[in-house]
């Protein structure tokens, strides 16, 4: 049940409708039923399997309580790393498996396993050890099996997130709120703010990003340089879309979730983009993978290891293939080389001042974007063989290769439109002018606000079968 489907809206008016109408008691259990309904619409055949982890975690997560086994939590988190590797990597560690026999001269007989990956097995993974491991360190588990179980399926954030933990989550769903007009208005307009992301800039950027980075050698330096610029617009307006109405969907059912994206474009340093980019998982990653791999505590040298080691991780999380891990180790060197730069350069010397002048910030600006749009070439590239060709041809333009005369192509020009909209909506939506706008605006002048963004995503959209993180 894609958000961007008429289903979807069907199903969200019904649940919003149910919500305010039924008593409190029976909302969480409404919710639950919701939850799984919306689950089941992919498909039944993984309903068992969210279902019994979530069902072994509640009482593994009491057991821990009790008795703070470190065994049990080891056991219960390496028992979800199975499940999560057996469904995302078997096939990826069987090819590398037989790659390695061929080397050594074996000719071995190529096998691939017909393994659906479950929907939204990894963030649901992330959301489980997340908890088990609070509880560990000291929070209280839940005793409510229905409630941890609608914490885990609440349809908002199933699918692709925010990575929301127990604590930002259980609370609301422990005592249901009264309705609040102010809230409910905010969701609306993050929700359409969402779908115009989506359905309005992401898939119009998508089928030249698709173009270029289908057959590479085929375009220019010019067509190339929009094709990279046209994915990094798409992958934030997919991913932030998304993100923003799951937001918006749950803040009109009056469960705030947290914050996934805040403009991470114009960051001034790779640090500060980590800050801002899928912020719930980089705080995941942050305090339960850096942390416990020993983060700042033993020394500089391993600070850097341990920094290099969490983005590598992080990479490899995001998909089975060594596209992934390239892209991972590259935010990693990132990371390490803007802390040696903060620490060592900038921190004790005259750049302290210089950094605070408007030529500095446009500077780091200008060259943090261009790292991360490198990075996004190796995400999106499938092999590294058509990732080597993009580059080349971003520093290399080959005679004939992407010749245009006339008019430029219908999906480059697109994406020439979208990208000047796109830096618009970072500038203005970085300053909260829109979302300050619909809270001042009367009710009346409002609700014609909120009809002219869903007519233009109805008029504008270049509707696509998915979102890209749902692959993850």
């Amino acid at each position: 049940m894609l958000f961007t489907s008429f289903t979807f809206l069907y199903f969200q008016v019904l649940v919003v409708a149910l919500r305010w109408s039924l008593p409190r008691r029976v909302v969480g259990p409404m919710l639950l039923v919701a939850g799984y309904t919306f689950y089941l619409s992919a498909g039944p055949i993984y309903a068992l399997l969210i279902s019994s982890v979530t069902i072994a975690t509640w009482f593994a997560a009491l057991h821990i309580e009790r008795t703070r086994s470190k065994w049990m939590l080891g056991v219960s988190i390496a028992g979800l790393l199975l499940i999560l590797g057996y469904f995302k990597y078997a096939n990826f560690v069987l090819e590398q498996a037989f790659g390695i026999y061929r080397l050594l001269g074996g000719r071995p007989r190529s096998v691939h396993y017909s393994i659906v990956l479950p929907l939204a097995i990894s963030f649901f993974t992330f959301e489980l050890i997340s908890y088990l491991i609070d509880v560990y360190r000291g929070e209280q588990a839940e005793r409510s099996l229905w409630r941890f179980s609608l914490y885990i399926v609440y349809y908002p954030h199933l699918i692709a997130g925010p990575i929301v933990r127990a604590h930002e989550l259980l609370p609301s769903l422990r005592s249901f709120k009264s309705f609040d007009g102010r809230q409910f208005s905010d969701g609306m307009f993050i929700a359409l703010a969402g779908y115009f992301k989506k359905t309005v800039l992401a898939d119009n950027l998508a089928p030249w990003a698709d173009a270029v980075f289908s057959h590479p050698a085929a375009h220019s330096t010019f067509g190339t340089w929009m094709g990279v610029i046209a994915y990094t617009g798409q992958i934030y307006c997919d991913f932030s879309g998304y993100t923003d109405i799951a937001r918006g969907c749950s803040l009109m059912l009056g469960l705030p979730l947290p914050d996934n994206f805040e403009y991470p474009y114009l960051s001034r340093s790779i640090t500060d983009f980590w800050r801002r980019w899928h912020m719930t998982l980089s705080r995941w990653l942050r305090d339960y993978l850096y942390i416990s791999l020993g983060g700042n505590r033993r020394g500089v040298l391993r600070q850097y290891r341990n920094l290099f080691l969490t983005m590598l991780l992080g990479g490899l999380w995001h998909g089975a293939n060594w596209t992934f891990v390239a892209w991972g180790a590259w935010h990693g060197v990132l990371l390490c080389v803007h802390k040696v730069w903060s620490d060592k350069v900038v921190g004790t010397g005259p750049l302290v001042r210089a950094r605070e002048t408007l030529p500095y910030k446009v500077l780091a600006g200008s060259l943090t974007l261009l790292c991360v749009m490198a990075g996004w070439v190796l995400f999106r590239a499938r092999t590294f063989q058509a990732a080597s060709v993009v580059f080349g041809r971003l520093v290399r333009d080959v005679p004939g290769a992407g010749v245009m005369t006339g008019e430029l192509p219908q999906p480059l020009s697109t994406a020439i439109s979208c990208t000047v909209v796109l830096v618009i909506v970072h500038i203005f939506g970085y300053s909260h002018a829109g979302f300050d706008a619909n809270r001042a605006m009367p009710a009346p002048v409002r609700g014609v606000f909120w009809a002219v963004i869903a007519i233009a995503c109805f008029l504008l959209a270049e509707s696509r079968a998915t979102f890209i993180y749902f692959q993850f």
